[in-house]
């Protein structure tokens, strides 16, 4: 199992939408649309480290509005 939490920024006034789409996603577990550095912090969990850089790469940062993500694996 991998976890990790994902600081998003989203570009104009699209945070609500990238906040309705990312919580429609499978393996995300929490959303939450955030005040200072980030917009968005995502709590998420997949099977392997492979599919949640696939989750990453193909399904949060294709989202319209999203412009830049940091992602922090949990480790224990």
């Amino acid at each position: 199992m991998a976890q990790a939490f994902i600081f998003i920024n989203v570009t104009g006034d699209h945070t609500r939408s990238v906040h309705t789409t990312i919580q429609r996603i499978t393996g995300v577990k929490s959303v939450y649309t955030v005040t200072g550095a980030y917009d968005i912090i995502v709590h998420v969990e997949t099977d392997s480290f492979q599919s949640l850089g696939e989750l990453i790469l193909s399904k949060i940062r294709a989202i319209d509005g999203v412009t830049h993500t940091v992602t922090c694996l949990v480790l224990s």
